[in-house]
């Protein structure tokens, strides 16, 4: 299939290495915790308050549930449609397996899952684009309320929106996605340059995208969703005794995510706990009941999502492969 053209195919090597970092990511997270864990009880907190980590999981999960949907939305503007529900449903989650790792190991599965229901790659990857976007914008309006617990918000936000403007230009102003393209020809490297027209023609495909009747439903969604997760945060502080204003509530864990993306570390694994710790310990919460809270979080986000995604990815690998054919 021609549409299916990805700048470089999963290959079962590629998906091997990207599922043992995921593991390595895994087991130097289960071994920090552990050393953190030693003199603090984390754990034992965490599983004095399973139902309430069960209540944020399915929150979590719920929020899975607008985001599809969404996506389904961008891919039904560019009149393509998955081949039923479910299976849609399995690709897009299948993106999260590789969430803590490096590279576009997740987004390039989505690529391939859906190339196998006949979306091209091309409208998968603008697909990506748009909701990627959405959500930095959403995730940026919602960290207002917690703006004042990192001095440096206003750039953050600045360089947030100044990225949303350029590919905003690239989907509606063909001559700066024509340059861009020039100016890719002039980078080293034969892959590096495939990468760079790939994903400039994927952010010159937002135009048709870019029309109030999508992008108005399409932000009520990802806020829904972005809503549901800092429910389940808030919901997690309120069982640990922290009481915080419903503006904190809201913004430190969107906040904490966008100090995790600006880190460059896969899935901000890491980063966007301490950035959480950092912002509770601002507000006056112990050391000790912040840690509790950005594990209890991560645990419940991050690595439920990865599982969600392994789940998905092996449910759609033993399907073997694209609709109308028995094997891949």
């Amino acid at each position: 299939m021609s549409g299916c053209t990805s700048p470089a195919p999963v290959k079962p090597v590629r998906r091997g290495r990207a599922g043992l970092w995921v593991a390595a990511t895994a087991a130097a997270y289960l071994a920090v915790l552990w050393y953190i864990d030693r003199d603090r009880n984390i754990l034992s907190q965490l599983a004095d308050h399973a139902s309430t980590l069960a209540l944020c999981s399915a929150l979590v999960l719920a929020s899975y549930v607008f985001r599809y949907q969404r996506w389904r939305a961008v891919l039904a503007a560019q009149r393509l449609r998955p081949q039923s529900w479910a299976r849609g449903a399995l690709a897009y989650l299948a993106g999260f397996a590789f969430t803590a790792s490096p590279g576009k190991a997740g987004e390039l599965l989505r690529i391939r899952y859906f190339c196998w229901q006949g979306i091209p790659a091309s409208a998968t990857l603008a697909t990506f684009i748009f909701e990627r976007s959405l959500d930095l914008l959403v995730i940026t309006v919602l960290a207002i309320g917690a703006a004042h617990l990192i001095p440096a918000f206003g750039v953050l936000a600045t360089l947030i929106l100044g990225v949303l403007l350029v590919l905003a230009l690239l989907g509606c102003w063909v001559p700066l996605a024509r340059t861009a393209h020039r100016f890719i020809e002039h980078l080293p490297g034969t892959q590096l340059r495939r990468l760079g027209h790939f994903l400039v023609s994927g952010a010159s495909a937002l135009g048709p995208l870019l029309r109030a009747r999508l992008l108005l439903p399409a932000s009520l969604q990802g806020a829904a969703a972005w809503l549901l997760t800092a429910a389940a945060f808030d919901l997690l502080c309120q069982a640990l005794g922290i009481a915080l204003p419903w503006p904190l509530a809201l913004g430190i864990y969107p906040l904490a995510m966008l100090v995790g993306a600006l880190s460059f570390v896969p899935g901000g694994v890491g980063t966007t706990e301490a950035a959480i710790v950092l912002m509770l310990a601002a507000t006056g919460v112990p050391t000790e009941i912040a840690l509790t809270v950005a594990i209890g979080i991560r645990l419940v986000s991050l690595w439920l999502a990865v599982l969600v995604g392994m789940l998905a990815m092996l449910a759609l690998e033993l399907r073997a492969g694209p609709v109308g054919q028995p094997g891949e």
